[in-house]
């Protein structure tokens, strides 16, 4: 695997995949509002949430698909879909550390919309469920950490 593959490989293990969640979380909030404004609004935030969500899982797919990677690096990303498609607990699991980034946003910032605190407590309660079922059930048996 050429260097470049081990770092993507990487970022996505223990615990630079926690690592790299807290960052996203920390830096939702600000793009959300540099993007749409502060507003108390308590859809605007989550429905900025859910797309970078789903770009978080587009994206990736669309450089697999269009950059050239070793077979190696491929079957490990290819199990790590395949246990998330398995057990929900691996992909909730990451949204505690998304969480625990946007964390300080919902608790010492000036002006917190609704609707970030609403998606924090989602992040921080499912996300701890997660980690609990993920750590009894998966985590367990993989040697995949993510």
């Amino acid at each position: 695997m050429r260097p470049f593959e081990r770092f993507l490989v990487g970022l996505d293990s223990w615990p630079w995949s926690a690592f790299v969640r807290v960052l996203i979380g920390l830096c939702s909030p600000p793009v959300s509002r540099t993007l749409f404004g502060g507003g108390n609004s308590v859809w605007v935030f989550p429905a900025f949430f859910v797309a970078s969500l789903i770009a978080l899982r587009v994206v990736p797919a669309l450089i697999r698909f269009a950059l050239p990677f070793s077979a190696e690096a491929k079957e490990i990303w290819a199990r790590r879909r395949a246990l998330a498609k398995r057990y929900d607990s691996y992909q909730w699991q990451k949204m505690f550390w998304i969480g625990f980034g946007l964390l300080p946003h919902a608790t010492i910032a000036g002006e917190v919309a609704p609707g970030e605190i609403v998606v924090t407590v989602i992040c921080l309660v499912g996300g701890s469920l997660g980690l609990w079922i993920w750590s009894k059930v998966g985590g367990a048996r993989s040697p995949l950490q993510a």
